[in-house]
């Protein structure tokens, strides 16, 4: 019992002063903090897109799909730049496609509830008997001619050049009145990272500015306060 007190009283004094482990931890007190994970930052290929939807055509000059953009996006939009069509039809599967025709004349179209103005835009299909199969790592095969006038597609257009940018999971960001933030690991103390994010992605939020790519940082912070003392997994 006086062991377990000893140890006890050792943490406090650890904790109440705030001090990183500069130096080693003793195991008696090392056993008695919060084990942490960590995580770092991954690059990804990020392509700005618009997107809009429509149906499939056949003419004797080949496959074309024709979509419709909304007028705050269509300035993006221009005749020449690639983009890749999904849909139910394919399975995993995209063609690619090049912008063919941008029309000078917008509509109104109505939405569940309320009416739009957009712009159609025409894209003729690269090769409609070659897909890529999706989520694996750009691989091609041949279609077997699964094209039909009257499918319906999505097209992404891309309309930026691809660039690489670092994204954290959601879960280890944090948020108060300040702003965003993570817990970096610091040897063995929890150290606040004011972070500012950017685009969001289905697996994450690109950080701007506030990290670096070497930073460990802890992937469960709900039970962790700043400067805590917690013991990295192994």
């Amino acid at each position: 019992m006086k062991t377990l007190i000893f140890r006890i009283a050792i943490l406090a004094v650890i904790l109440a002063a705030g001090w990183i482990a500069v130096f080693n931890i003793p195991e008696a007190v090392e056993s008695f903090l919060p084990v942490v994970e960590t995580v770092q930052m991954t690059p990804v290929e990020f392509n700005r897109t618009v997107t809009g939807s429509g149906i499939i055509t056949q003419t004797p000059d080949g496959w074309y799909v024709t979509v419709a953009i909304g007028e705050s996006d269509i300035g993006k939009v221009s005749v020449g730049q690639s983009a890749a069509l999904s849909g139910a039809a394919f399975d995993d599967g995209i063609f690619t496609a090049t912008v063919e025709r941008v029309s000078d004349i917008a509509s109104h179209q109505q939405t569940q509830f309320t009416q739009e103005t957009v712009v159609s835009v025409t894209l003729k299909i690269d090769n409609p008997y070659t897909v890529i199969i999706s989520g694996s790592s750009g691989t091609t095969g041949e279609s077997g001619g699964i094209l039909r006038s009257g499918y319906s597609a999505r097209a992404d257009i891309f309309t930026d050049e691809p660039r690489t940018v670092f994204i954290i999971p959601y879960s280890v960001i944090n948020q108060d009145d300040i702003g965003e933030f993570v817990f970096v690991l610091a040897g063995n103390k929890a150290i606040r990272r004011n972070i500012l994010t950017g685009i969001e992605m289905a697996n994450g939020a690109e950080v701007v500015s506030g990290l670096r790519i070497s930073d460990n940082i802890i992937s469960n912070p709900a039970s962790i306060s700043e400067n805590a003392l917690v013991n990295p997994a192994p």
